[in-house]
């Protein structure tokens, strides 16, 4: 779903809202309590149906509303993710399920409806004897296995690389600015003595120059160009230490390789463990769905394999974006009992609301565009309180990953009562200021928003 328009959206305090807010990212400007208000009301309008908005097209998928609107939680969009990533191997696994006897009822596909049963995608190995299929299942087990184990082998390079280039980092911005503030300091000490002359104080001892004046001088202005030149080094350094370092980038990209060779791997094992399942039911009398049955137990099994593998892509995403828009103060999101939870390196203590806050944005924003390539007929997202309580750097990040999230689905819509639209304009392809016009009448202010475009005249 994607809003396209306001037809007289009603919030708290505000006369109705009307304005067009068409495709990429979408800004609504007004003061905190105002984007609160705004941002519920045009949410219960969407989901309720209650009028004020057009939609260029509405989905009935509740797997849909909970990525478009959050308001059900962040641990609801994480799931429906997770139900779109792994829907049609749920299906393959329940199909395999009714074949072996057992009265399957289909699992829930996302938005809440039933996939049929029944059906696998095996038919092609029709004929292969049981004998033949254990000795393949058995080689694609093994080979996913090493699969995961390399996945977590580079994925502890990852992240251990990615820590010792944080601290490289830090460590350069530290110098620099130790470097600059000593600078300042002795540049200040000539001024003074300059304009003091002989009867400037000494920086030492405090006592007035007087002959000394030509010497401290030069000693100060030879200390001051070298802590100049040892600033620009570290200057140097710090630029070379703004991007990833291209170790950490080629392990990167050697880690999203290994994880797409695991996730092609799983889907080997899950077809020949369908057609294990099917041959053995073969002449058995039905048993398949009995209660505690190991076939049952082994579907159980694979079903949870399937969700945990899904969910897992979805906070190494969300991993990946959290630490953009952060700068590498989170490094990577993990399952904490149902809860992602932020893991970094510059932490003084337990992770604070801020920290929170960038964890839900970016599973958020990772959930909706994965169950989007998924086949989720999501049009965009509006994001929630979590973009307000960013540290104002943070936000600023942040909107870079929502404009390209913004390309992915076709709209993100900011509500903020922040100045991040004055700050970030060129990210913004429309802003709306929320209020009423000079006259009275319900409006929303159009904002010089865009990126310019500079033509050179002769």
């Amino acid at each position: 779903m994607r809003v396209t328009r306001l037809t007289g959206l009603r919030a708290a305090d505000l006369p109705p809202l009307e304005g067009e807010l068409g495709e990429g990212l979408v800004a609504l400007v007004g003061s905190p309590d105002e984007a609160s208000e705004v941002r519920r009301s045009l949410v219960w309008a969407v989901l309720v149906g209650e009028g004020g908005v057009v939609l260029a097209e509405a989905s009935e998928s509740a797997g849909v509303e909970a990525l478009w609107g959050g308001d059900r939680g962040l641990t609801e969009a994480l799931e429906s993710a997770v139900a779109w990533l792994a829907g049609r191997s749920l299906a393959r696994v329940e199909g395999a399920r009714v074949t072996m006897g057992g009265q399957g009822r289909g699992p829930l596909a996302p938005g809440g409806t039933l996939v049929p049963a029944g059906h696998s995608d095996a038919e092609e190995e029709e004929g292969r004897p049981l004998e033949d299929t254990l000795p393949e299942l058995r080689a694609r087990e093994h080979e996913l296995r090493d699969l995961r184990a390399e996945w977590a082998e580079v994925t502890g390079d990852v992240e251990q690389a990615t820590m010792d280039w944080l601290r490289e980092r830090q460590d350069a911005e530290s110098q620099l600015q130790a470097y600059r503030d000593r600078a300042r300091e002795l540049k200040a000490r000539l001024t003074q003595i300059q304009a003091g002359g002989p009867d400037a104080p000494c920086p030492t001892c405090g006592r007035p120059l007087a002959d000394h004046l030509k010497d401290v001088r030069v000693q100060l202005r030879e200390e001051w160009e070298s802590v100049v030149q040892d600033g620009s080094w570290w200057k140097r350094r710090r630029e070379q230490l703004e991007g990833k370092l291209e170790h950490l980038r080629a392990l990167e990209g050697q880690g999203v390789r290994v994880n797409a060779a695991v996730e092609t791997g799983a889907e080997r094992v899950e077809r020949v463990r369908a057609r294990v399942r099917e041959l053995a039911a073969v002449g058995v009398e039905p048993r398949g769905d009995e209660a505690g049955s190991p076939e049952v137990r082994a579907l159980e099994r694979l079903a949870e394999e399937l969700r945990v593998a899904a969910r897992a892509r979805v906070l190494s995403e969300a991993g990946r974006l959290a630490e953009r828009i952060t700068a590498g103060r989170i490094l990577w999101i993990r399952d904490d009992e149902g809860s992602p939870v932020a893991e970094g390196v510059f932490y003084g203590g337990l992770p604070g609301r801020r920290d929170r806050a960038a964890v839900d944005l970016a599973v958020r924003m990772a959930a909706a565009a994965l169950a989007r390539r998924a086949g989720a007929p999501i049009m965009g997202i509006v994001m929630g309180e979590a973009f307000e309580v960013l540290d104002p750097e943070d936000r600023l990040r942040s909107v870079d990953v929502l404009g390209e999230l913004a390309d992915e689905l076709g709209q993100v819509v900011v509500v903020t009562g922040t100045d991040v639209v004055d700050l970030r304009p060129e990210e913004f392809v429309r802003a709306l200021e929320l209020g009423p016009s000079e006259r009275g009448v319900p409006s929303l202010r159009p904002l010089p928003v865009g990126a310019a475009v500079l033509r050179l005249t002769a």
